[in-house]
């Protein structure tokens, strides 16, 4: 487990606490959990007020902000562990009185009905006390997004416990859409004390009414398809508690040391963070027939909802962890794209804006989009159709056959078609590091290009379409030649980052699924002169995106060193990553775009891209079958 404490091996930047969903993401973002007020992911103080008294003394285990607060005397911390599920702070006096609390977010996909459920465990365990007791309170800020907004507080009972909960006195559904925002309707609960022993348990649990607005349909939460309550839904958890806990503890020693044999003690630190921070980003609800949809929120990058470039990096995450998920996370882009709401014959680049997907957002009007412009270069067409058809192909070559790309094959026929044309020698494109600014012929953009067009022929393949699949196969097959002449002369032995320019370098992260699909496209001496060239170019936190600029993204990273197989170059590569985590100033959660040289924030927090770090377990069919059919 992650270790937080005096001469601990490792800091992470913010500690997640409630990691549910965008709107209701509670960190700690202090060394101590009393140090400071809890936060949202996207900084707004939302505090959280955790008292134990015990023999006669009221100490404060969590909570800073309030006078009345401050007036109890602090149970030192003497420890903090974050895990997959479970983040566990410790407290001690010395003299014999100690406690934990566990903060429990039972996000396992082998039931996605636990997954789904908006609710996360607080757990506090005492010893070395004759009488004591525990008391949990959260503040209004938990339930708006306007601290000035009148609250409405209620208290009811939940199969005996008692609840509290507190919304807006008025209520308005999908009010608030795009970027960090906190929830803004529904209510927030605050169900216990249940004593167990020496445990007294919570449940804090965000009731969203409606979860996401899907082209006029108002689609709840997964657990709330078929009519069930939230109270009902609530009893249930309150019911499971003690098993989940013992699960969830079960899967965290499991997850720890199956991480460790990828990579190492500092690889699995990172992992525990994202498989937290990549569910936390995303909503999980019943599609307007009942099937299941995954939609990301694009935190601190623009709001939008379901951007293609987003669970693009995301998707190893869902591909080692849930085919249903990965699958629900494709699916509202399809069916958007052979709708007539989306006329273009290249892939989307996102739904709209969280919570609310009503189209594509980014690029549409002039003054409202992050790209400012109207034509098909702000819009990514390269971009996301490279990324829809490696992800489909990626499912089908899981599932062993394209049964789901089929349900959308003149979508996806079209986007190869796209590539066909445009792909190989991209003009002035964005791509998903639109941060960057456009770029005319870029290397990695063509990688991918490349890269799909080959998983297009393998789906085709699988469909019975030999003649398409043996024409794009050697389509692909044909760029791949012309690209390594066009490339060459990179800096330090490597490839150019775009075919016009000599001496520069680039990450090659789009290179990884040509082995991780078996595409066998490209020579491995390409893989090893790129690593040879990020090694050169290394800062103290990382390997810069590219010979532009100093800063990197972490996700990226974690792919490039991916690139060879070998344990070593990976190893290298994300140690990087763990020192900036371990050593930036900025306490946020996990930031995916930082300074390579300073380790500072450059944006991009909470995202659940960092679910691409799971890249290398894509490399072991071992652990992608344990953790996707458990």
């Amino acid at each position: 487990m992650v270790a937080l404490c005096a001469g601990a091996a490792f800091r992470p930047p913010a500690v997640p606490l409630v990691s549910v969903e965008p709107h209701f993401s509670v960190w700690s973002a202090a060394d101590r959990l009393y140090e400071k007020d809890t936060t949202h992911w996207g900084g707004a103080v939302q505090p959280l007020t955790v008292l134990l008294a015990a023999d006669g003394t009221t100490y404060r285990l969590c909570g800073h902000g309030r006078r009345e607060t401050l007036e109890h005397p602090i149970l030192p911390q003497t420890g903090c562990r974050v895990g997959a599920t479970t983040t566990s702070y410790r407290f001690a006096d010395g003299k014999g009185l100690s406690a934990e609390i566990d903060f429990i977010n039972p996000r396992m996909t082998d039931d996605l009905d636990v997954f789904s459920r908006p609710v996360t465990y607080i757990v506090v365990r005492v010893e070395g006390a004759k009488d004591h007791s525990v008391s949990v309170s959260i503040g209004d800020a938990w339930a708006t997004n306007d601290d000035r907004a009148k609250m409405a507080w209620a208290t009811n009972d939940v199969a005996g416990v008692r609840d509290v909960s507190v919304g807006r006195a008025e209520q308005s559904p999908f009010s608030i859409r795009g970027d960090r925002k906190r929830a803004n309707w529904g209510r927030v609960h605050l169900v216990g004390p249940v004593a167990d022993g020496a445990a007294t348990r919570f449940l804090l649990a965000y009731d969203n009414v409606k979860s996401v607005r899907f082209f006029g349909e108002e689609l709840v939460d997964w657990w709330a398809r078929g009519g069930k309550t939230f109270a009902g839904m609530l009893a249930e958890a309150m019911g499971d508690a003690a098993r989940i806990e013992a699960k969830c503890r079960e899967f965290d020693a499991k997850f720890r040391a199956d991480m460790e044999n990828v990579c190492g003690g500092k690889y699995a630190d990172i992992a525990e963070l994202a498989w937290r921070q990549s569910f936390a980003a995303c909503k999980f609800v019943a599609g307007p027939g009942g099937e299941p949809f995954m939609f990301s929120a694009e935190n601190d990058s623009g709001g939008m909802i379901g951007t293609t470039d987003v669970f693009y990096p995301q998707f190893p995450h869902l591909l080692m962890s849930s085919l249903t998920l990965a699958k629900a996370t494709l699916a509202p882009t399809c069916i958007y794209a052979a709708s007539t709401n989306w006329p273009y014959s290249y892939a989307p680049h996102d739904l709209g804006l969280f919570p609310v997907a009503e189209g594509q957002y980014y690029g549409m009007k002039k003054g409202q989009s992050v790209g400012g412009g109207t034509d098909d270069t702000f819009r990514m067409p390269v971009e996301e159709c490279g990324n829809m058809l490696i992800l489909l192909t990626a499912v089908a070559q899981a599932e062993g056959n394209a049964d789901f790309a089929g349900r959308w094959w003149g979508e996806v026929s079209k986007w190869a078609e796209y590539l066909s044309r445009f792909g190989y020698d991209p003009g002035n494109q964005l791509c998903t590091d639109d941060f960057a600014g456009h770029l005319a012929h870029n290397a990695n953009l063509s990688v991918k290009s490349i890269v799909a067009l080959a998983g297009y022929a393998r789906m085709a393949d699988m469909r019975g379409d030999r003649s398409a699949a043996a024409k794009y196969r050697a389509m692909a097959e044909g760029m791949v030649p012309k690209w390594m002449e066009a490339a060459k002369g990179g800096a330090f032995g490597g490839t150019r980052i775009a075919f016009d320019r000599p001496g520069t370098w680039s990450q090659k992260y789009n290179l990884v699924w040509d082995g991780v699909l078996g595409l066998n496209l490209f020579p491995p001496q390409i893989a090893e002169a790129e690593l040879k060239t990020y090694r050169a170019v290394a800062q103290t936190y990382g390997v810069p995106l590219d010979c532009r600029k100093m800063y990197t993204k972490a996700d990226w990273i974690v792919w490039s060193g991916t690139l060879t197989g070998r344990r070593e170059d990976l190893q290298f590569m994300v140690d990087g990553i763990y020192r900036f985590l371990d050593e930036t100033p900025d306490r946020i959660a996990f930031c995916d775009w930082y300074m390579a040289d300073s380790g500072l924030y450059r944006g991009f927090i909470a995202r659940s891209v960092v679910g691409g770090v799971f890249m290398p377990v894509l490399r072991r069919p071992d652990l992608v079958r344990k953790y996707r059919n458990p």
